[in-house]
């Protein structure tokens, strides 16, 4: 089966599914789940994301996220790597934590907002892990009631779309939230093509928003010349070394930056891609972008090789 579509655009809201991988825990401990959420404010500052929703699973996260700059993937990406280094550094352990593909459903704000963030709420009621949403500690409902959320929690995006004053809309939500205290509320809205909170008109409107934003601004629209450069320029060899299949591990390691940035930053085909690195199967370009991200995970010198080649790609973009 063919992989959701990931569309970005700006003003762009997501509800984010993130697994652990092969479905092991992501928290061990209440500590795990503090550095998440302090990692997750961090990031969403940085990169100028608002959260408006989250909850935390022992094996899974959910979070509501809007975009103004169009940079969900920008954001995840260093997010869940850096929670990953944490956790492996802390736990002494190694490989991924987190699947290697989120889920990123494009939700159709005004119809279903209020529904996603309930759905989110409702997870801890509907796990039988607490009775009514308020008793779970680990999701942005407690935030919402009591005005004490984790920073950056963008409670008032959500409760603007109540009445009156403050507390009247805090009422009123709670109301909403608890009125409907099921199971499995998201599969009754509208999923369309694994991608889409909405109907028909608004996946065709999303595509066409994310058709006529022009790429290669920041991280994203490379050709493979280009990250052929960046990577040649971070690792110190010759571009013939890198399109020649070989033993030697510093070249190993530029073919998978190559295969990492080419199918994660960029929209570099499978066939070019193999092409280019002198191979037959498509599996071969998938296989580099896993021990990639695997690195990333684990090697401090090979991510700061993947910064280099990133920030060279960044600094050609605004040359270009």
């Amino acid at each position: 089966m063919a992989r959701p579509l990931r569309i970005e655009y700006p003003g762009a809201l997501y509800h984010v599914i993130s697994r652990g991988n092969n479905r092991a825990p992501v928290f061990r401990d209440d500590r795990d789940r503090k550095r998440y959420l302090e990692k997750l404010s961090l990031y969403c500052d940085g990169k100028e994301v608002h959260l408006l929703a989250y909850c935390l699973l022992t094996n899974h996260v959910h979070l509501l996220l809007e975009t103004p700059k169009g940079n969900l993937s920008k954001m995840m990406q260093p997010f869940q790597t850096s929670y990953t280094v944490y956790f492996n550094k802390r736990h002494r352990r190694s490989g991924h934590v987190f699947e290697q593909r989120y889920k990123a459903f494009l939700v159709d704000k005004d119809p279903y907002l209020l529904e996603v963030t309930r759905y989110i709420h409702l997870n801890p009621v509907a796990a039988k892990i607490v009775e009514r949403p308020g008793q779970y500690r680990w999701s942005s409902y407690r935030g919402y009631l009591n005005g004490k959320g984790m920073a950056g929690l963008k409670c008032e995006k959500v409760l603007e779309y109540f009445t009156g004053s403050r507390s009247r809309q805090l009422a009123g939500y709670r109301e909403f939230v608890e009125a409907r205290q099921v199971k499995g509320e998201l599969e009754r809205l509208p999923v369309i093509k694994q991608a889409f909170i909405g109907d028909e008109d608004f996946a065709e409107a999303a595509r066409r928003k994310a058709e006529n934003i022009p790429r290669g601004d920041e991280d994203g629209g490379y050709p493979l010349k280009l990250i052929a450069q960046a990577v040649c320029k971070a690792s110190g060899l010759a571009q013939a070394e890198i399109q020649r299949p070989g033993r030697s591990g510093s070249v190993q390691q530029a073919r998978e930056m190559l295969c990492y940035v080419a199918r994660r930053r960029s929209d570099v085909g499978l066939r070019e891609l193999t092409r280019f690195l002198g191979v037959k199967e498509l599996s071969t370009a998938s296989h580099g972008v896993r021990r990639a991200e695997r690195r990333m995970s684990q090697e401090q010198d090979f991510r700061r090789k993947m910064e280099r080649v990133l920030r060279f790609l960044r600094h050609s973009s605004m040359q270009a």
